[in-house]
Formats: structure tokens, C-alpha cells, sequence
């Protein structure tokens, strides 16, 4: 069973960050929002909570996890270099890819 974890750095603010190999390993998918946030999804969510969760948590799903999914979506944009004009539309097609992994 993966680890969602160890992916991650709990803030002293209770937040929590995406490690930076994570993010770098990343770069080479930028051009694309969509393989970016699947990558991103499979490291971020165990397959269990992918199985039964989705992004709105609608159909008779769990929502996922709000704050793995706003580093999620900060992480894409970041990497991806979603401007601020683009972010809704880059938004739709990151829920889209998520609940589709």
C-alpha cells in the first residue's frame, strides 16, 4: 500500500507542502496540465480514495482530501505555469484528470 507521505512536508502551521524531488521530477510533463495533475493525483491519493472519492465529491463519492487537493492544484499551476487568467480553465481540466485516474 503507498504511502501518501512520504510526498509530503507537514508545515509547523499544520500545513502541508509537496517535497521538492516530487515537484522536479514533474518538470518534464509542464506542457501538459492534465499528465502533470495524474502524476501528481497517483502520488497524492491512494488508489482506495481515487476509487471511491472525487474531486466535488458528487455521483455517491466521497470528496477527496481539500488540502492535498489545493497543493495539488497549487503544485499544477506552479509547474505547469498556469497564469492567473488561465486558472479556471486550467482548474476544470485538473478536476477532470483527477477524478479520471
Amino acid at each position: 500500500m503507498q504511502d501518501v507521505n512520504q510526498y509530503l512536508i507537514k508545515q509547523s502551521d499544520g500545513s502541508i507542502a509537496l517535497k521538492e524531488h516530487v515537484k522536479e521530477s514533474l518538470l518534464p510533463y509542464a506542457s501538459s496540465v492534465k499528465t502533470v495533475t495524474r502524476m501528481l493525483a497517483t502520488k497524492l491519493f491512494m488508489l482506495s480514495e481515487r476509487v471511491s472519492g472525487n474531486c466535488k465529491g458528487i455521483r455517491g463519492q466521497v470528496q477527496l482530501d481539500f488540502a492535498r487537493l489545493e497543493l495539488l492544484k497549487l503544485t499544477v499551476f506552479e509547474v505547469c505555469g498556469v497564469s492567473y487568467a488561465e486558472q479556471d480553465k486550467a482548474w476544470k481540466n485538473i478536476t477532470a484528470a483527477v477524478d479520471a485516474v
